[in-house]
C-alpha cells in the first residue's frame, strides 16, 4: 500500500489499563493527546475480564476529546493483544466481557492437546496456552449462552479485541483484523499469514465466525467518527518494536509495562526455541514475554498498599543491598517456561519460603491474615518486597535473553515503557545480563510505532537520535547469587 509521507497521524492506543489518541505531526511530534482508564476485573487467579462495550465507549471518549484534525490525518490502531471476544455480526454488540490476554479460565480445557503442542508451535510459533485465543474461542463456544445462541443464529462474529473495534469503528464494518493480533489467537499460519486450516480442524472451529486477515499496513477503510482512512493495525508490542525505528544489529527491545517483553528481529521462523516468533512488517519477530511486571506491582499493592510507590522505589532500588527473592509467577509464567497454577512467594538464599496462598474475591486478590504477617515479618520492611518484585522481572527478562542469544547475537538492549523510568531496573537489567542497555527518551514507543507505521516509515523520523540514557554492567555478585536461587526454583517447579 502506498502511503504520503507528509501527512498528520491520529494513533488510537487501547491498552490494558487505559484508551489512548496521540495526534503526530508529519514529523512524528506529538502536538495533542487524550485519555481514558478502563477496568479491569479480576474474578479469581485464573479468570480476567474487560467490558467491551466500556473500551468501545472510551475509544470514542478520547477521539472527541483529541480535537479538530488536519485535513491530511491517517489514523493507525494499535491494542492489546491476545485479548478476545464475541459480538453480534448484525449489530455489533458484545455478547461477552472481553476475555483479557491475562485470563487462562481454558488451561484445564486445552490440556488434551497437549500432545498436539509440537504441531501448534511449528504452525503458529507460539505455545500451546491458555493465554492465547484458541481456547478462549473455545470456552465461549462451551461456556457463553448468547455466542452459543449467536452461533445457531449465524449471526457470531469471534476474534481479537482489535477486530472488534475495527468493525465498530470503520464506517463498512469490515470483518478484518491485521496479522499481529490474528497471530495470537494460536490459529494463525506464519508462513502464509493466514488461518490454518489444520490448526481450525484441531480445535473445532468453524473460519466463518473469524475475521480475515490483513496487513499491518493496509487501507482498512474510513472511522466513521472521525472520517479519516485507518491505514495501520498491529499489536502494542508489535509497534513498540517499530516505535524505536530501524534498529542496529545486535540490539533487541524491551518494554516494560503491565507484562516486560523482549524483542529482536529475526530474517526467519524460528520454533525450535521457548521464545515465541511473531509477525512484524516485512518480516518476523523473536519475542520473549514476562506476564508479571506492573501486573506484580499491582498484585502487591492489594495486599501491602503504599501510598506513591513510584515515589519511593528509586530509594529503594538505591538503598536494599540483600532483598529477598520473589519467585514470580503473577499471571502465570511466560516464556521460557510456560508454567501456570504456581503461588507466588518470596524466600531468602538458602532459607525456607514463605508461600503466598491468594484467597480471591470479584476483582481483587489478597493473602490470609497469617500469611500477611509471616510476610511482613520477613526483615520487616515492605521495601525489600517490592525490590524484589522488580529484581524477579530482570530476572525472568535474563532467561529470556539466554534463550534469545542462543539464535541471535544480542548485546545491546533499547527499553522503553513505564517501568524503564527506573533506573535502578535499568542498571540491574545491565548488570546481570552484561548486556549496555539504553533507555530512550521517547516513552510513547507503542503509539509512536503505529503512527510511523501509518507515516509509511519515513526515514527522517529517526535521523537524529533519540537521546538515551545508557546503562553499562557492573559487578553485582548478590544480584547474580539471587539469580541462580530464582533459577534454581523453577527449574524445579516446571521442569
Amino acid at each position: 500500500m502506498q502511503i504520503t509521507n507528509r501527512q498528520h497521524i491520529l494513533v488510537i492506543d487501547q491498552g490494558t489499563h487505559a484508551t489512548r489518541a496521540l495526534l503526530f505531526s508529519p514529523q512524528g511530534e506529538i502536538l495533542a493527546q487524550a485519555q481514558q482508564t478502563v477496568s479491569l476485573h479480576r474474578i479469581d487467579h485464573e479468570q480476567v475480564e474487560q467490558d467491551a462495550e466500556e473500551i468501545f465507549n472510551s475509544v470514542l471518549h478520547v477521539l472527541g476529546e483529541i480535537g479538530p484534525l488536519p485535513a491530511s490525518t491517517v489514523c493507525a490502531l494499535t491494542t492489546q493483544r491476545s485479548t478476545t471476544l464475541a459480538w453480534n455480526k448484525t449489530t455489533g454488540a458484545a455478547l461477552c466481557p472481553a476475555l483479557s490476554w491475562q485470563d487462562r479460565r481454558a488451561n484445564k480445557d486445552l490440556q488434551p492437546f497437549s500432545a498436539h503442542a509440537g504441531q501448534i508451535k511449528n504452525i503458529t510459533g507460539l505455545p500451546l496456552s491458555a493465554h492465547y485465543g484458541a481456547g478462549k474461542l473455545r470456552w465461549l463456544l462451551a461456556h457463553n449462552q448468547n455466542v452459543q445462541n449467536a452461533a445457531q443464529q449465524n449471526n457470531l462474529c469471534m476474534g481479537p479485541l482489535a477486530s472488534f473495534l475495527l468493525w465498530r469503528l470503520l464506517a463498512a464494518h469490515l470483518f478484518c483484523v491485521d496479522v499481529s493480533n490474528a497471530h495470537r489467537m494460536l490459529l494463525l499460519d506464519l508462513q502464509t499469514a493466514n488461518w490454518s486450516e489444520t490448526l481450525l480442524q484441531l480445535f473445532q472451529l468453524d473460519k466463518k465466525y473469524l475475521p480475515s486477515c490483513l496487513p499491518l499496513q493496509h487501507h482498512y477503510g474510513f472511522l466513521q467518527h472521525a472520517k479519516v482512512p485507518l491505514v495501520t493495525v498491529c499489536g502494542d508490542q508489535t509497534a513498540a518494536f517499530h516505535g524505536l525505528g530501524p534498529l542496529t544489529p545486535g540490539t533487541a527491545v524491551v518494554n516494560i509495562g503491565t507484562g516486560a517483553f523482549i524483542l529482536a528481529a529475526c530474517d526467519k521462523v524460528i520454533t525450535d526455541t521457548p521464545l515465541l516468533c511473531g509477525l512484524r512488517a516485512g518480516g518476523w519477530l523473536l519475542e520473549g514475554t514476562v506476564n508479571g511486571a506492573g501486573a506484580a506491582l499491582e498484585w502487591a499493592q492489594l495486599q501491602w498498599p503504599v501510598e506513591n510507590l513510584f515515589d519511593q522505589l528509586p530509594q529503594w532500588l538505591n538503598d536494599e543491598n540483600s532483598p529477598p527473592v520473589f519467585i514470580n509467577t503473577v499471571g502465570g509464567l511466560g516464556s521460557p517456561w510456560w508454567c501456570s497454577g504456581v503461588d507466588a512467594y518470596f524466600m531468602d538464599c538458602g532459607a525456607t519460603a514463605i508461600t503466598l496462598s491468594p484467597t480471591l474475591g470479584n476483582s481483587s486478590m489478597h493473602c490470609s491474615t497469617s500469611c500477611i504477617h509471616a510476610v511482613v515479618s520477613h526483615k520487616g520492611r515492605g521495601s525489600e518486597r517490592y525490590v524484589a518484585i522488580i529484581e524477579s522481572i530482570v530476572f525472568l527478562l535474563h532467561h529470556n535473553l539466554l534463550a534469545m542469544q542462543k539464535h541471535l547475537a544480542i548485546d545491546t538492549l533499547l527499553i522503553s515503557g513505564g517501568l524503564s523510568r527506573l533506573d535502578g531496573l535499568c542498571q540491574k537489567l545491565a548488570n546481570l545480563t552484561g548486556c549496555q542497555v539504553q533507555r530512550v527518551a521517547q516513552f510513547e514507543t507503542t503509539a509512536r510505532g503505529a503512527a510511523w507505521l501509518a507515516a509509511g516509515q519515513p526515514e527522517d523520523w529517526f535521523s537524529q537520535p533519540a537521546p538515551v540514557q545508557t546503562f553499562r554492567p557492573m559487578l553485582d555478585n548478590g544480584m547474580k547469587s539471587r539469580f541462580q536461587v530464582m533459577d534454581t526454583v523453577l527449574h524445579k517447579l516446571c521442569d
